[in-house]
């Protein structure tokens, strides 16, 4: 399973285990009733305590994103990752309003900045 964690990062482990697997429901890596790495094999890849692992499956278990079965294992629940692309999104959007409110606070005009991002969605 390819998640990246910052060891570096500010963010909780499991909360950056959460987030991997999220994106890689939202990417399509990860489908509906798919099996996720067990608890000691997924801690062993991350190099992460088992505790941490649990307590990621744990989270999305109670989202609803995954589901567990006793003695099997744990499964993706998401059929429809609408739900989750729709989260991401409001999340970038959230570090979007931030970053435009720096831009503005460092003096940058409103033109600057649509300047650059129509620039930036044109490909340039």
């Amino acid at each position: 399973m390819k998640i990246i964690l910052d060891y570096t990062s500010d963010l909780p482990m499991y909360e950056q285990v959460v987030k991997g697997i999220k994106d890689l429901i939202i990417d399509g890596s990860l489908k509906e009733n798919d099996l996720l790495p067990s608890v000691r094999k997924l801690s062993q890849e991350l190099n992460v305590s088992t505790i941490t692992i649990k307590r990621a499956y744990l989270e999305l278990e109670k989202a609803g994103i995954t589901y567990s079965v006793s003695g099997v294992g744990t499964f993706v629940r998401v059929k429809d990752n609408e739900e989750l692309i729709n989260e991401n999104k409001e999340k970038l959007f959230c570090e979007l309003d931030d970053i435009v409110g720096k831009l503005l606070d460092g003096k940058c005009t409103k033109e600057e900045i649509i300047k650059r991002v129509n620039k930036i969605l044109r490909g340039n």
